[in-house]
C-alpha cells in the first residue's frame, strides 16, 4: 500500500508499505547534544521503536548533532512519523534528564526529513553517504574508525562487497540536507 500523509509545516511523506526509507534527523539549531550516553540511549530507542512499529534497522550512523539511517519499513503499513516520534520522545526526555541545562531548550530534536528509497542506486549511494558521513564531517579520516556508525561491522565482515559498493556508488552525488 502507498500513500502520501500530510503534516502541517512540512511536504507530505510518501508512506510505502516494505519499502527502504533513508531517514536523518538533526537536534535543534544544530546543537551538539549527543554525547556518548546519549549516542547509546538514540541507538536503543532506535532499536525499540523498530521493534513496536515492525521496521527493521539496516545500516546507521550518529554523530553529536544528527544522525543518518536506513530502516526498511513493515510490510503492512509505513508510517514514519509515528516510527521517528517514538525514539526521538525517549531521546530528548533521557537527554533533559541527564542535563537538566538543556530543560529549557524550546525543543531537542529539530523536523527528520525521510526519502522513500525508489531504485537501487539510491539505495547504495545512500548507504555509502551513511558509512562516510563522520569522514565528511571530519570526525575521524577512515570511516573504520568511527564507532558510533554500522560501517566498522560490515567492513570487517564483507569487505569485497563493502569496498566494490564504496566505489560503483559514490555518494557525493546524493542530494542529502546536511549542513549541520
Amino acid at each position: 500500500m502507498e500513500e502520501y500523509r500530510t503534516y502541517a509545516h512540512t511536504p507530505p511523506h510518501l508512506c510505502r508499505a516494505g519499502a527502504e526509507y533513508f531517514i536523518t534527523a538533526s537536534t535543534f539549531e544544530s546543537k551538539r547534544l549527543f554525547d556518548d550516553d546519549v549516542k547509546e540511549k538514540l541507538f536503543s530507542s532506535l532499536l525499540k521503536s523498530c521493534v513496536n512499529h515492525g521496521w527493521s534497522l539496516e545500516d546507521w550512523v550518529i554523530l553529536d548533532n544528527h544522525y543518518h539511517i536506513m530502516v526498511h519499513a513493515p510490510e503492512v503499513s509505513a508510517n514514519p512519523a509515528k516510527f521517528v516520534a517514538e525514539y526521538h520522545r525517549f531521546t530528548a526526555l533521557f537527554i533533559r534528564k541527564k542535563n537538566p541545562e538543556f530543560g529549557t531548550l524550546h525543543k531537542i530534536f529539530n523536523n527528520y526529513w525521510d526519502t522513500c528509497i525508489t531504485f537501487e542506486k539510491s539505495y547504495y549511494s545512500r548507504l555509502n553517504y551513511i558509512y562516510n558521513n563522520p569522514v565528511k564531517h571530519g570526525y575521524v579520516k577512515n570511516a573504520q574508525e568511527y564507532q558510533w556508525g554500522s560501517f566498522r561491522s560490515r567492513y570487517t565482515h564483507d569487505r569485497p562487497h563493502i569496498e566494490k559498493m564504496l566505489e560503483n556508488f559514490p555518494y557525493d552525488l546524493v542530494n542529502v540536507y546536511d549542513d549541520f
